[in-house]
């Protein structure tokens, strides 16, 4: 019996914005995920509900949006797999 214990998560890139612009996406919330690792990491949330007080929301076309496209030894920026399935 083999562990298909898949990662959920795919590194933010490109293709998955401009994917997200083309389907109408119009805000991104950022989460930090809890992690005993030196790395952090961040999920990204398409057209999510009102953050909390700790996350934030960037418009998808914000210039902040665009920076998480650069590789960062310490910060990785991360998309659910279930973020890419779906229509917006």
């Amino acid at each position: 019996m083999e562990n298909e214990s898949k990662n959920p998560y795919t590194q933010f890139n490109a293709e998955i914005l401009e994917n997200w612009k083309a389907n109408g996406v119009k805000y991104i919330k950022l989460v930090e995920l809890d992690t005993d690792l030196k790395i952090k990491f961040f999920e990204l949330i398409p057209d999510s509900e009102i953050p909390d007080s700790e996350e934030t929301i960037y418009p998808i076309e914000s210039e902040d949006i665009t920076e998480l496209l650069e590789l960062l030894p310490t910060v990785k920026f991360l998309v659910h797999d279930i973020y890419l399935e779906e229509e917006f």
